[in-house]
């Protein structure tokens, strides 16, 4: 793959070192590396590693220059086929993270200190994922920035320990003795800590050099001077000797007999404790951040309270009047660090998150309702797990269809979107969609194609959005042209997935009724009376209260029941608890008294239930879509609506559609008034559909019994026509 690595510039010090290090890595195992920066003493380093510098001035903090440089570095991420973003840096991390958006590539960060929690520092967190050196360092982010555990990875920085070999020979025996500090000259580092530990040395008579490694920021020269004037009042200016900046670290570690790290604030790692340990230089450091990580107290080295050079300077006389104590803790230190802080470790873990971020996204599915369109996207859902078989996979759907999806093996997660309750106002959606930025999706599989899904997803922050180009369909960055001509809703769905480079997986329809609910079937069966032996049909006379248009006379129902009874086959009327009142007027009207299960099962129950049946014959309805993925022989009744873009494709079902002079109208009411779509479906034709699809082969997931053809065939010489409309 090819990575690129921002970061403010290539000045020598922990993180462009740590820079240097990861690209020597990648590119010895094939890797390609382009790096983006200000420019700095590094840069020949980088170039002869074999990776590419390109000049920016990405240390610049004004957002007018960080909008200035995006449209530069999109065109370089285009041209060289940039496959992943690495910014290492507040500001780096702005400009990466807007232009990662435009271009669609993976942004990841790596935070290397313990940042306040201000607006310009939150986009540190924004990576997908984000690295931290130190567990301590997450736990912070965790705690102050609010970042989700998962998203994180401790990936702690690794030494070459070909270019920092164990020293070999004797510890030195006498002074004077050299104690090293190495890091630029802050506050922070505890300079004037150690400086004032050299003078209680002194006092002591141990004959010591402090030897600093390090200069302050050129913008900053007056901290060393503060230093000087701290030795010369002291009186310990001659102890100290003033390296500055040094290429030669190895060289400069193998020299010490000790290296200190008094430093006064947390530090993120200690990139010179873990060399000085691999030179085999004892250590002695300050009892905060991420030293206590990286130094097991008085095994690999000692921890001191910050801010106590007394503490400190009684430590160094401790290591320097015993050899053998010294010698052990090189030797265990030495250990340590090639179990846990190698190179080689370290960009194995860093390519792994970066495979992760290329091959693996994070993916985020979108069906909020209803129920039947649930039940038809589990084709789409199945062909998104084949093809993204390692990724994570959350599904969001509406509070009412959960039911339906809450068995689904091909998502790792659900989120409800509970738009009746708690997501309804705008408090409550701005709660969700801190959900969603908390979860850090990579992508964006938009199979509800709404408003809201298309500006929740944008808002979040999701670097690939597909959808179709409708409905708000520009706040998607890979819109989908909506197809020509009318589909069925598996295939519609199928041609969105083909424009995002997923391969359908089939056409079948899905349900995962679990044990529990096939029990519940069985003992609802059994206290309505219903033998198993005999010829079951299900119907379902109900559905939408606003698409009343859809239903069938209620008459006709109850004519059906009753020739169906009369033939000896037994029927089961389903439907929700709301339409109980309209079970119980079909009963009425019906002589042959068909079993009422409206308001008696859930959904899943209801799944298992038609399952039992023989064949299921409902409007164009969330059942009939159930019906089918559960492998029942089913009849559908259209009126208002297009079979053509409803139906799912399934030999299973016969469509009854009577194709008046107005229809597909669409509308929930009649403009003619005479209904002319739904009652020109005769009792009759239905009789002749069921026997009909009940001559096909059942599903993978058919009901047991009889088929209704084989008790007795109204017309055993009707041909079966076209597999999908009767």
């Amino acid at each position: 793959m090819h990575v690129l690595q921002l970061l403010p510039h290539l000045e020598v010090g922990g993180v462009e070192r740590g820079v240097l290090d990861l690209a020597k890595g990648l590119i010895q195992q094939g890797h390609r590396v382009s790096v983006v920066s200000a420019g700095g003493a590094l840069v020949e380093t980088l170039t002869a590693l074999g990776a590419m510098h390109y000049t920016m001035p990405l240390h610049r903090k004004s957002p007018a220059s960080i909008w200035q440089y995006i449209p530069a570095l999109c065109q370089l991420v285009q041209e060289l086929s940039i496959d992943l973003i690495h910014a290492r840096s507040r500001v780096p991390a702005w400009v990466g993270y807007l232009v990662a958006r435009r271009t669609q590539r993976p942004f990841v960060t790596t935070c290397h200190g313990f940042y306040t929690p201000h607006p310009a520092s939150w986009v540190m967190t924004w990576g997908h994922p984000v690295i931290v050196p130190s567990k301590i360092l997450g736990r912070y982010l965790i705690d102050r920035f609010h970042v989700p555990p998962e998203r994180l990875r401790v990936i702690p920085r690794g030494t070459d320990l070909s270019q920092f070999p164990f020293r070999s020979g004797p510890l030195r025996a006498s002074p004077p003795w050299r104690i090293g500090v190495v890091g630029r000259i802050t506050p922070l580092k505890g300079h004037d800590i150690a400086i004032r530990a050299v003078q209680q040395l002194m006092q002591q008579g141990v004959s010591v050099t402090l030897c600093l490694i390090g200069d302050a920021p050129p913008e900053r020269p007056h901290l060393r001077r503060r230093l000087e004037e701290l030795a010369a009042s002291l009186g310990v200016e001659g102890a100290v000797e003033w390296l500055g900046t040094r290429p030669d670290i190895p060289e400069i570690l193998a020299s010490l007999d000790l290296l200190i790290a008094p430093s006064t604030y947390p530090e993120s790692f200690g990139r010179s404790l873990i060399e000085a340990q691999a030179v085999g230089v004892p250590v002695v450091a300050s009892r905060l951040g991420a030293f206590i990580e990286l130094i097991e107290d008085r095994v690999t080295g000692l921890l001191v309270q910050p801010r106590h050079p007394t503490e400190l300077a009684n430590a160094i006389t401790r290591l320097l009047r015993d050899p053998g104590l010294r010698e052990r803790m090189a030797q265990q230190a030495r250990r340590r660090v090639e179990r846990h802080f190698t190179l080689e470790r370290m960009v194995e873990s860093t390519l792994a998150v970066y495979r992760d971020g290329v091959a693996k996204p994070k993916i985020v599915v979108w069906k909020l309702s209803a129920v039947g369109d649930v039940v038809l996207a589990t084709p789409s859902l199945r062909a998104i797990r084949r093809h993204f078989r390692h990724s994570h996979i959350t599904l969001v759907v509406g509070r009412p269809v959960y039911e339906v999806v809450a068995g689904c093996p091909y998502v790792d997660e659900i989120l409800v979107y509970d738009v009746q309750r708690k997501d309804r106002t705008w408090r409550g959606k701005l709660r969700f969609l801190r959900s969603l930025i908390r979860a850090g999706f990579d992508l964006s599989i938009d199979l509800q194609n709404s408003r809201l899904t298309h500006l929740l997803a944008y808002l979040a922050g999701i670097r690939t959005r597909i959808g179709y180009a409708r409905r708000w369909g520009n706040l998607l960055n890979r819109a989908v042209p909506l197809p020509r001509g009318p589909m069925d809703p598996v295939s519609h769905q199928h041609y969105l997935l083909k424009a995002a480079g997923v391969t359908p997986d089939g056409e079948a329809l899905e349900l995962w009724p679990s044990a529990w609910h096939e029990q519940q079937a069985d003992r609802l069966l059994r206290q309505l009376g219903i033998d198993p032996l005999k010829p079951l049909v299900g119907i379902h006379p109900g559905g939408s209260d606003r698409w009343k248009t859809k239903r069938w006379d209620l008459e006709r129902w109850a004519a059906l029941c009753d020739r169906l009874s009369a033939k000896g086959i037994q029927v089961i009327v389903t439907g929700t608890a709301a339409e109980q009142g309209l079970g119980e007027r079909l009963a009425a009207l019906s002589q042959s008294h068909p079993q009422l299960a409206v308001g008696n099962t859930t959904l899943m129950e209801l799944a298992a239930l038609i399952r039992r049946c023989q064949a299921f014959v409902a409007h164009d309805s969330a059942p009939l879509h159930m019906a089918t993925a559960v492998g029942v022989p089913t009849v559908a009744l259209f009126g208002p609506t297009d079979p053509a873009r409803h139906v799912p494709p399934s030999p299973l079902v016969r469509v009854i559609n009577k194709r008046v002079f107005c229809s597909p109208c669409y509308s929930t009411w009649c403009r003619t008034i005479t209904h002319a779509c739904m009652k020109g479906i005769s009792v009759d034709e239905v009789l002749q559909a069921i026997a009909d699809c009940t001559r096909l082969p059942r599903g993978d997931r058919g009901g047991q019994g009889l088929r209704i053809a084989d008790v007795e065939s109204i017309n055993p010489t009707s041909p079966i026509r076209n597999p999908k409309f009767v």
